[in-house]
């Protein structure tokens, strides 16, 4: 056997020890029996707020005592809508499209700095997202951040990231969306590679091969960007060697940091995909089984681990520390108070949720009518605070028993008592005096260990996908369970 052989079966051995230690969890309840998969990205999820109005949602809401709120900004905009997609958006050039969304955009934001009663917002970090913020032209990226900027105090902003896609960086108008960013404060970008298996990108209906990819990355570094490259497993067309191949050419990428997402096939965001599409049509290329992915996943660690990567945000790996995203550490792990501008946009304060509308004529209409285009949300009672204070924090890294205490009111150790300890049991999580975080096994299964600590109603799939064990997350959950006397 060749040393490659060799590597690849040690691969593959490990891979397979690691799903039969998963399938003995789901057999306890911990994963549904299906091996489907709901991210804990928001609580609760935002596919589940009811409808509200702009004054039942901000009509008490304080800016923070520190005045710091961080920006999430969304452009809508692609070049191709990729198979994995669960936006909503316009393809294509779009131009006057674009430049009428811009201008409702800098409108969104003078509203929403009249109704907090605001000259500027001071974030901590700013991310632009979408859609894909650099498919605007270079004149209508300036304008936007020209705009965006004025309305905020840029010297309170430790990080200011911007999400794209490896075309609008290397087509005959990139390197110029480089230099405006540059001009504007931009520090980091996140590229979505997903692939660097042609093959694979096809499928995907990216509009970018291996190579463009790579010198996108290349480029991004040489311009002085901190770079995050994002790749997705459990895609159509990937198999457990072609995964090994990509994650192998992953690690010699000069990027910073690599993120990694599971395959997300139900609609987590304001529409379903296309992806639901390879699971009812036979002739469509089949979604890698429950296993495969599970393995994809392990191959990622160990290959990581191999090449000197540390997760420092859950499936975020930097070789330093210090590399991560301020904008996802601040809203998951600190829960500080965070503003979202733009179709779709999500806005998460410290005890409510806010959703703006996913239709482009709604967007429009509201803002014309001098209202923000906020039109569902969610405001939590204790007990749901109880809940949020734990999921998104030992979802990303940890619970830290002081903030938890200033957060909530409650203490941790008069929680969830019978939850954690069946956690603790398992090998899930563990406990110390300050902190309450997930071990390298909860780690693996991030997503459903926070999903315990979800109130039923709110349990991304029926009690009758899960088995009956003791991880069943439906078990010991009512508000009795859960906050008790504390």
């Amino acid at each position: 056997m060749s040393e490659k052989q060799d590597r690849y079966a040690h691969l593959l051995a490990k891979a397979e020890e690691k799903f039969n230690i998963v399938q003995e969890l789901q057999q306890k309840g911990l994963v549904c029996l299906d091996g489907d998969f709901v991210p804990s990205v928001h609580y609760p999820p935002i596919t589940q707020y009811p409808e509200v109005t702009q004054d039942f949602i901000l009509g008490d809401y304080t800016v923070p005592a520190d005045g710091k709120i961080d920006v999430y900004v969304h452009i809508p905009f692609c070049e191709k809508r990729c198979l994995f997609c669960h936006y909503p958006g316009k393809l294509g050039r779009q131009q006057e499209e674009k430049d009428k969304y811009l201008s409702y955009l800098k409108k969104e934001m003078d509203i929403y700095l009249d109704v907090l009663g605001l000259e500027k917002i001071k974030p901590r970090s700013i991310l632009l997202g979408g859609g894909t913020p650099t498919y605007l032209t270079p004149e209508q990226l300036e304008y936007f951040l020209k705009f965006l900027t004025d309305r905020i105090d840029m010297s309170s902003c430790a990080q200011f990231n911007v999400d794209l896609d490896p075309n609008s960086i290397m087509d005959e108008d990139g390197q110029r969306r480089m230099e405006i960013m540059k001009e504007y404060g931009v520090t980091r970008l996140t590229i979505g590679v997903q692939s660097l298996n042609d093959e694979v990108l096809k499928l995907m209906n990216r509009a970018h091969d291996a190579d463009r990819a790579v010198r996108a990355v290349e480029r991004s570094m040489d311009m002085g960007f901190e770079v995050n490259a994002e790749f997705i497993y459990g895609h159509p067309g990937q198999t457990l060697e072609n995964w090994i191949e990509v994650m192998d050419k992953a690690v010699t990428l000069p990027a910073h940091e690599l993120q990694f997402y599971r395959l997300k096939v139900q609609a987590y965001g304001d529409g379903q995909g296309a992806i639901i599409n390879n699971r009812t049509n036979r002739s469509a290329v089949p979604i890698p089984d429950f296993k495969e992915t599970m393995m994809m996943k392990q191959i990622s660690y160990d290959i990581l681990e191999e090449s000197g990567y540390h997760e420092n945000l859950r499936r975020v790996f930097s070789k330093q520390r210090k590399i991560f995203s301020h904008y996802a550490y601040n809203q998951c792990c600190n829960l500080y108070d965070q503003i979202g501008f733009g179709l779709t946009a999500f806005s998460s304060y410290r005890d409510r949720f806010a959703l703006n509308t996913q239709s482009f004529e709604e967007y429009y209409a509201k803002i014309d009518n001098n209202m923000l285009p906020v039109n569902r949300g969610y405001k939590r009672d204790k007990e749901q605070q109880a809940r949020w204070a734990i999921i998104l924090p030992i979802k990303n890294r940890d619970v830290r028993k002081a903030d938890y205490r200033r957060i909530t009111g409650f203490e941790f150790d008069d929680v969830f008592k019978k939850k954690v300890e069946r956690l603790k049991r398992n090998g899930l999580i563990y406990e110390d005096e300050r902190t309450v975080g997930l071990t390298p096994l909860g780690k693996f299964l991030a997503d459903e260990v926070a999903e315990e600590f979800n109130s039923v109603e709110f349990l991304p799939f029926p009690r009758s996908n899960y088995a009956e064990g003791e991880l069943n997350p439906y078990l010991n959950n009512t508000t009795e369970d859960a906050i008790g006397d504390a």
